[in-house]
């Protein structure tokens, strides 16, 4: 029987046929091919970016295509020597290779912000094996990514070092928006953002600093020392890649970790392939009342090429029905 799947196998090859690999979540079609679609994304005085991938392997011609913008923008990108290097039976770099990674782009005084080229899986083994004695204090040092990366900027806002943005990553930037990227300008410009419409799942005004990041991460991080506070902030909450039934679970979880307790207000953002919009809605809709706080939907943040940055740093101001990030004075 082996050998006959084999056969077959072989045969199918032969003909110039293959089995499609799923696609990666976190990259899109190309929108357009405006070079410079890129300058001024960044915050005032970046200039040199440090480009990691502390998660999975970045092996699409996105990737690299990603950091090609953000060269034609003008800043100078340095790649850390182990972005893309994979071990021959993960798809990763070794851990050693990351933390070093980690360890270089932090203390260059050259680098002003630390930009993820992916996410995947990974993150969570960074940081369990960081010593966060070798990074200098670095609180103005920026550092932006999402998905997998919500392990890595909650854990840098609990440790009180450098400036954690979740936001794309350079493979999703040929792919992203016009007005993504005009949201990531003015957020990382303190600009007002906003007012952007949301659906009410509990009523109520509401105000405070931003916290974002993955679903299942979240719950991954109820059970580390890198937690952050999540009192007084406004949580904004996405996934992808999986079922309605999934999403319930990881949310009672959550409840069942008090990580909702103290918080100002709860925003659930994109849910990408994970079931059809309308059992993700019935979901949230019966979770959002148990949450003890306001609750709303629909704000575009997550795996879809329509994906605002948040700031950790950022106020945010939830009213009648809308969410805005107002200009920073």
């Amino acid at each position: 029987m082996k050998k006959q799947i084999f056969t077959f196998l072989l045969a199918v090859l032969s003909a110039g046929c293959a089995v499609a690999a799923p696609r990666d979540s976190e990259l899109f079609e190309p929108v357009e091919k405006d070079p410079k679609r890129c300058v001024g994304i960044l915050p005032p005085g970046v200039k040199t970016i440090a480009c990691i991938a502390p998660g999975s392997y970045p092996g699409s011609k996105s990737h690299k295509a990603g950091l090609e913008l953000l060269r034609q923008a003008g800043y100078r990108v340095k790649i850390m020597p182990h972005t893309f290097v994979r071990q021959e039976d993960v798809a990763q770099a070794p851990l050693a290779g990351r933390l070093s990674d980690f360890y270089q782009a932090w203390n260059d005084p050259e680098v002003d912000m630390i930009f993820c080229v992916r996410g995947g899986r990974g993150s969570e083994q960074v940081m369990d094996n960081i010593d966060w004695k070798k990074l200098k204090h670095r609180p103005g040092l920026y550092f932006q990514g999402y998905s997998d990366i919500t392990i890595i900027v909650n854990a840098l806002l609990a440790k009180g070092n450098g400036h954690p943005i979740a936001g794309p990553m350079a493979g999703g930037l040929p792919g992203l928006t016009a007005d993504s990227l005009d949201a990531m300008r003015k957020i990382h410009h303190g600009k007002t953002l906003g007012p952007v419409k949301v659906k009410t799942l509990v009523p109520g005004d509401c105000q405070g600093l931003a916290l974002a990041g993955l679903l299942r991460r979240f719950v991954v991080l109820t059970g580390k020392d890198y937690l952050p506070e999540r009192k007084g902030r406004i949580i904004f909450i996405e996934d992808v890649r999986v079922s309605p039934k999934v999403i319930r679970e990881n949310l009672n979880l959550l409840l069942e970790k008090k990580f909702f307790d103290g918080a100002a207000g709860v925003v659930f953002c994109h849910f990408i392939r994970s079931g059809s919009k309308k059992e993700i809605a019935a979901v949230l809709k019966e979770i959002a009342p148990k949450l003890g706080v306001p609750v709303y939907m629909g704000y575009p943040f997550g795996h879809a090429p329509k994906s605002y940055s948040i700031d950790f740093t950022r106020k945010v101001v939830i009213k009648n029905g809308t969410v805005t990030f107002p200009a920073v004075k």
